[in-house]
């Protein structure tokens, strides 16, 4: 083989590794956002609180 495309097949090689560990970065933070979201939701059912009502002021003060 030589050398420009053994330097092409690393590359190649890399740029696919980089490509799974960014995958696998993404299904990890996917999971922890939902395990996040469902620990809020029970906090809320649990002090009776709507979260809607919560959100608006602190959006509406993101938004401005």
């Amino acid at each position: 083989m030589e050398l420009g495309n053994a330097v092409t097949v690393v590359a190649l090689r890399s740029a696919i590794r980089l490509a799974w560990t960014v995958e696998r970065a993404a299904r990890a933070l996917g999971a922890i956002g939902e395990r996040l979201e469902s620990a809020v939701e029970r906090e809320a059912q649990r002090r009776q609180v709507d979260l809607a009502d919560v959100l608006e002021p602190l959006i509406a003060d993101a938004t401005a």
